[in-house]
């Protein structure tokens, strides 16, 4: 279609508006696809509206076409659409009972000249009502799984107080450990729900001050226990140069820490994790490199897929949402993460994250 009217470039818009409504050899193509299709010349006067268009909108054709869009009828489906300006980025509209994802662009002459605009009409009821159900489905099931899980947790927490009378202390350890796996299945749970959050966009980055020292030494101080209980080495080093960032520490602070935490979870014991920390090219640059299983590199352009675990983390626990969640957000920052390895000597995974972003792009 576009090809065919941009040969026509030559015309002016009154013979451009004829050749379309009556003599347009894709006219009858246009007319049978399911998208609405409309168009309006240089001076704003609709001059071709396809059937599904009609349909869409609960319109004539005969009625509107060769008005100007000022003069259409108010408070109708068709004034509220070719109304809005949506050449930028499309609109999402309730017309007549569905949804419609609206969407217009302009088109020009060889010489720069205004031929019209043509207005595209998409019905995306289907997908909104499905996407609708996801996010439902997603919260019960969440809302399902936690609740018994706080019912646990909290009388593990009272049994461990001594709120229900003394225990047998070679009971205590074993109280510790389903302390332990109960919140690994809450946080299992949480990345799942985050996962789902972040595809729908229905988390926003909320981003302010940050002090990157700060936050990673808070990363590596939850995890040196456990660093000290196997045995590895946990090194960190941010360079005096990285300034304070606008962003949003609880999310970064996640991925971080489930970086550090995979690392620490694949070392051997003595082994080393290294974290660091420096600004190169108008970017904050961490590293998480360690000396691990590694990663075999028929795996590596999946280890950010959701549910994916490669064949040597077989025996490790893991949900494979981490570092799906963890690409998530640093996406979401306008950055990108990074691996590389080598199996027997270790991976670095490597977050890449803009020092100054546009005002208009922050949330």
């Amino acid at each position: 279609m576009g090809n065919g009217l941009l040969t026509m470039n030559m015309m002016s818009p009154g013979a451009l508006a004829a050749e379309i409504a009556d003599n347009f050899p894709a006219a009858s193509v246009v007319d049978a696809l399911s998208s609405g299709v409309i168009f309006s010349d240089a001076n704003g006067i609709l001059t071709f509206m396809n059937r599904s268009a009609e349909q869409l909108l609960n319109v004539f054709k005969e009625t509107v076409i060769g008005k100007r869009i000022d003069m259409l009828p108010l408070r109708t489906p068709i004034y509220k659409v070719m109304s809005e300006e949506c050449t930028d980025s499309p609109l999402e509209m309730n017309i007549c009972g569905r949804v419609l994802e609206v969407r217009a662009f302009r088109l020009f002459s060889w010489d720069n000249r205004l031929l019209g605009s043509i207005t595209e009409l998409f019905d995306v009821t289907k997908e909104r009502l499905e996407k609708r159900r996801r996010e439902e489905f997603v919260a019960k099931m969440t809302h399902d799984l936690k609740s018994p899980l706080m019912v646990l947790q909290g009388y593990l927490q009272a049994i461990q107080m001594g709120m229900c009378g003394s225990i047998d202390s070679g009971l205590k350890a074993a109280f510790k450990d389903m302390e332990r796996s109960s919140k690994n299945l809450y946080f299992m749970i949480e990345d799942l729900l985050d996962v789902h959050r972040l595809e729908m966009g229905l988390v926003q980055i909320k981003r302010q001050s940050c002090d990157i020292r700060e936050l990673l030494e808070n990363s590596c101080r939850d995890r040196r226990l456990e660093a000290a209980d196997q045995k590895v080495s946990l090194t960190l080093r941010v360079s005096r140069e990285v300034p304070l960032l606008d962003l949003d520490a609880k999310q970064l602070g996640r991925v971080f820490s489930n970086i550090i935490g995979n690392a620490l979870k694949f070392t051997p014991r003595y082994g080393k994790v290294a974290v660091k920390a420096w600004v190169r090219d108008d970017c904050l640059h961490v590293s998480v490199k360690d000396t691990g299983i590694g990663i075999h590199d028929n795996d590596i352009p999946f280890v950010f897929d959701k549910y994916f675990r490669s064949e040597q983390a077989a025996g490790f626990k893991g949900s494979g949402l981490g570092l799906a969640l963890s690409k998530e957000i640093v996406e979401a920052h306008g950055g990108s993460i990074h691996v590389s390895s080598s199996v027997g000597k270790g991976s670095e995974f490597t977050v890449i994250v803009p020092l100054y972003v546009d005002p208009q792009e922050m949330f």
